[in-house]
């Protein structure tokens, strides 16, 4: 019975001083040491075997190839945004990153490198902790996907409320103001939280992912998605309501143009380049009324016409690549361009990336 009374305090010690001294482990890592280093950020389904969902920053970084020291001649080109950038129906070798380092492009004797930073669930206060996190690794140039989801807040997103500190400073800094459903990621958690017991999934998941450098290693798959094609229908619901709003609702009052802000003064002197990435637009019955059963017509133009007119405003590096993608190069859902969709995007963009890498 003693043993086990010790055994009880000496576990509720342990637990008490882990949560008082909160211990950062994001710089341990067996990446771009004795494994290489991914090419996106760790994310997935937990009954994947080879993937893994960790919402610490400076872990996920960790494991990135970004972490690896910049070459001389490197010009770094980070692009952020949500899943269509990370790629969720598309092969690692095949995102739009990988496809744009295929073309070995420069300027001189200058090598344009580019790294995937892109994160599924869309929201433009996710996109600015990971730009905020990204600086620390000497960019010379943001890409950075937007699009309606991402900059009228919907959800509550697991990646604030893991980097909770980090996302008060910056929205603090900057004069960000949280949507509802945001700040609900940044209340204060509870003391049990901040435990071992409370972190035991966190670090249960920290303990994968370093588990699974060797098959990506091996195989090159650190994620194990493949490449899909989308037999999307043609046709759309007949309803015109876009979060739970009627044409009658002023878009424009719902875009959080402060973050976009924030992320340009994050940037600092790094020229930032915003591309509204491209939709899937049906063309069957009800597509006057919807451009897919995410968008509405009123709600997606308003949008754009907004976001267009404040970017010219503000002075920013704006394209508007939205009907870019053609209906049938897009994937699965109608959220993301099939790999020949991202090979049609890249083309589009690469000679306004060109001007402003290589004046």
């Amino acid at each position: 019975m003693r043993v086990v009374i010790k055994a009880l305090i000496l576990f509720v010690l342990i637990n008490l001083v882990y949560a008082w001294v909160n211990p950062s482990l994001g710089k341990l890592s067996v990446y771009n040491a004795i494994l290489p280093g991914r090419t996106r950020l760790p994310f997935g389904e937990a009954s994947n075997p080879y993937s893994v969902m960790v919402n610490d920053l400076d872990v996920m970084f960790a494991s990135h190839t970004i972490s690896k020291p910049k070459l001389p001649g490197e010009y770094r080109v980070i692009v952020i945004g949500d899943s269509s950038v990370w790629g969720e129906s598309i092969s690692v070798e095949n995102m739009i990153s990988e496809q744009w380092n295929g073309l070995n492009a420069g300027c001189g004797d200058t090598k344009l490198k580019f790294y995937n930073l892109g994160y599924p669930n869309p929201s433009v206060i996710k996109d600015l902790l990971i730009l905020d996190k990204a600086m620390e690794y000497d960019p010379d140039m943001v890409v950075w996907f937007v699009t309606g989801n991402t900059l009228i807040p919907r959800r509550f997103n697991p990646l604030l409320a893991a980097n909770r500190e980090r996302a008060i400073k910056i929205l603090n800094e900057h004069g960000v103001t949280p949507s509802d459903e945001d700040q609900v990621a940044l209340d204060e958690p509870p003391f049990f939280a901040r435990t071992l017991v409370g972190q035991r999934s966190e670090l249960a998941r920290m303990i994968k992912l370093q588990v699974l450098g060797l098959p990506w290693k091996v195989t090159g798959q650190n994620d194990g998605v493949s490449d899909q094609i989308g037999l999307l229908s043609p046709d759309v619901e007949a309803n015109s309501i876009y979060r739970g709003w009627g044409p009658k609702v002023d878009i424009k009052k719902k875009i959080m143009f402060d973050a976009l802000r924030a992320g340009h003064e994050i940037a600092k002197t790094i020229p930032v380049l915003v591309v509204n990435e491209p939709i899937y637009i049906a063309t069957g019955k009800n597509s006057d009324i919807r451009y897919n059963y995410i968008y509405p017509r009123w709600a997606y133009d308003e949008y754009r016409k907004a976001l267009a007119l404040e970017s010219q405003k503000a002075g920013w590096n704006y394209l508007d690549l939205w009907d870019a993608v053609p209906a049938e190069d897009f994937a699965d859902t109608g959220l993301h361009p099939s790999t020949e969709g991202e090979r049609i995007l890249i083309g589009k963009i690469d000679p306004t990336l060109r001007a402003i890498a290589c004046p």
